[in-house]
């Protein structure tokens, strides 16, 4: 059975390539493994910014009365 997989080739000079290459090799990692770590960090990083920003536009719009809050008991009987 195939796995499900993608390929994506990256073009970096060859200091760019040797400077990876021997971060990689000083944590113990492959080089696919060290982007790999590196892509997703920065993703969950941006995850963060993007729920932080909601998170300050629903604030605002529950200050400027746009938005209603509802107590928990409340919460409770609409999903109980």
């Amino acid at each position: 059975m195939k796995k499900d997989k993608s390929r994506l080739t990256v073009d970096m000079s060859s200091d760019e390539h040797m400077y990876i290459k021997m971060a990689s090799a000083k944590l113990g990692l492959t080089m696919r493994e060290f982007l790999l770590s590196c892509a997703f960090e920065k993703l969950e990083e941006l995850e963060d910014e993007w729920l932080a920003a909601r998170a300050r536009e629903t604030l605002a719009d529950v200050e400027s009365g746009k938005e209603k809050l509802i107590s928990l008991e409340e919460m409770k009987r609409r999903i109980l």
